[in-house]
């Protein structure tokens, strides 16, 4: 049986309105994949870099927001072989960023004249970025940015024709022929179910003296790959019920009347749970183990609340849905953390009478799709208004939309008050401390040391949830 792609027909016309007679578009498909079937939310067109942006070694960083960001108007590709393979991967890892949990990254399209698939060239160019878009987002697994599938798509549109074929290629076998894929416009592509979470975060990482010189960068990786294994482990509940793992939403959806008919309220659109996760106690501490003592220079508090929206197919399970649950939390989390240590223009090293560092990560906002339930992420610094987020929108997934169509709400801003209020209260602590004018002289500059580089203790706050519990 062979694989079957259903797409948003809204998606047609956009394909469409992108074609010209003697040059090619090329972008990306976004959506969800199941085992033998893919379900298109999105397909977003890749901007042209600048001439002098394309390089041949892969984009990184701050430099590549910049470089995607600096959009000039350049002569249009004339051939299949004119694509930069780097340039596609990296608008790739931006877009993922933006996808909900459970969403990826499923290939790309290509608008032009002629029969691509027929010109064998053409073809292992297709195969050639593909390839190096699986490369480029193996790189950071926290933004799960492959799915479990080894196959990605590579849809071609003739412009003048108007005729459409897809078909998959193995990524992990650069030489492996490609196969058809049935692909199909219609609305809707599938119901969407809506998942919400807020997942808390208050978490002490002490600083041992042993690393008190790793950079900033290096602590947050630490402390990004230790909230992902809690998450891992965290238990599921889907409205305050544990749920059967091979229970599919429908199911759950039918449980739920309607108090006029009595009917199941789950008929046309998708049905919206609230999940909430649990981390359960590290059983693995035994009581009769030794017990070390580690000297530390300083802790960082991670504080705040991550808020998490998915979207399932219709005919997801219960572990589908705990999966991009916690796919989205870890994909946001990881986003926000690369977006904050890129923005640094330089590791923060204060001055020693500094106690506290305070860091504020981008917080989440939510832009629905045309014609769709889903809705995709941005992230916004502190300062930046939904008119920031028009500007990615546009660059990134080539979608147009009013500043009124932003969910900023989702999120607010920190309160720098909590921050402030826990300054004060260890300059309080260190008031009754008095140092002695014979100490070692070493350790004080240690600690000094300690707060230039390690951080006494770094806040990073994320950004609140407003009223989380009465929006339901």
């Amino acid at each position: 049986m062979g694989r079957t792609v259903i797409a948003e027909d809204n998606l047609l016309p956009y394909l469409i309105q992108l074609g010209n007679s003697d040059s090619y578009v090329v972008g990306l498909i976004l959506g969800q994949s199941t085992d033998q079937r893919d379900y298109v939310v999105h397909l977003a067109r890749t901007p042209r870099p600048a001439t002098k942006d394309v390089k041949d070694e892969s984009i990184s960083g701050e430099d590549s927001t910049q470089q995607l960001n600096q959009i000039e108007q350049l002569k249009p590709l004339k051939s299949i072989q004119d694509i930069k393979e780097n340039w596609i991967a990296d608008h790739a890892k931006h877009v993922t960023r933006m996808l909900p949990g459970g969403m990826c990254v499923l290939g790309i399209f290509v608008v032009g004249p002629g029969d691509v698939f027929g010109d064998n060239k053409a073809v292992s160019r297709l195969r050639a970025v593909l390839h190096h878009i699986k490369k480029k987002l193996s790189t950071n697994n926290f933004l799960y940015g492959n799915s479990q599938s080894s196959e990605k798509l590579a849809l071609h549109l003739c412009s003048t024709t108007k005729r459409y074929i897809c078909k998959a290629f193995d990524t992990n076998n650069i030489s492996s022929t490609s196969h058809p894929v049935d692909w199909k416009f219609q609305s809707p592509s599938t119901r969407w179910h809506q998942l919400d979470c807020q997942y808390d975060l208050d978490h002490v990482f002490p600083t041992s003296t042993d690393r008190q010189t790793q950079p900033l960068k290096k602590h947050l990786q630490d402390i990004l790959s230790a909230v992902s294994e809690n998450i891992k482990l965290s238990v599921c509940m889907i409205d305050g019920e544990l749920r059967d793992a091979s229970e599919t939403l429908d199911a759950i959806g039918k449980k739920k009347k309607t108090k006029v008919s009595g009917k199941s309220s789950n008929v046309g659109e998708g049905k919206t749970f609230n999940v909430s996760l649990y981390i359960p106690c590290d059983k693995t501490l035994e009581i009769n183990e030794d017990i070390q003592v580690v000297d530390c220079c300083g802790e960082m508090n991670f504080l705040g609340n991550l808020a998490s929206r998915v979207f399932l197919h219709q005919k997801s399970t219960v572990t589908e849905a705990v999966e991009a649950v916690k796919q989205d939390i870890v994909r946001s989390l990881a986003s926000r953390l690369e977006l904050h240590w890129d923005s640094l223009i330089e590791e923060e090293h204060g001055s020693p009478e500094e106690r506290m560092t305070l860091h504020e990560p981008p917080r989440r906002v939510l832009v629905p799709l045309p014609n769709c339930r889903v809705t995709l992420s941005d992230y916004l610094f502190p300062g930046e208004g939904p008119s920031e987020a028009l500007l990615s929108l546009q660059e990134l997934l080539d979608l147009q939309v009013e500043e009124t169509e932003v969910q900023k709400d989702l999120e607010v801003q920190a309160d720098p008050a909590d921050f402030y209020s826990l300054e004060a209260q260890l300059e309080g602590d260190s008031s009754e401390e008095m140092i002695s004018g014979t100490m070692d002289t070493k350790r004080i500059l240690i600690i000094g040391l300690a707060i230039a580089v390690a951080i006494l203790a770094v806040s990073v706050s994320f950004q609140m949830t407003s009223s989380a519990n009465t929006r339901e």
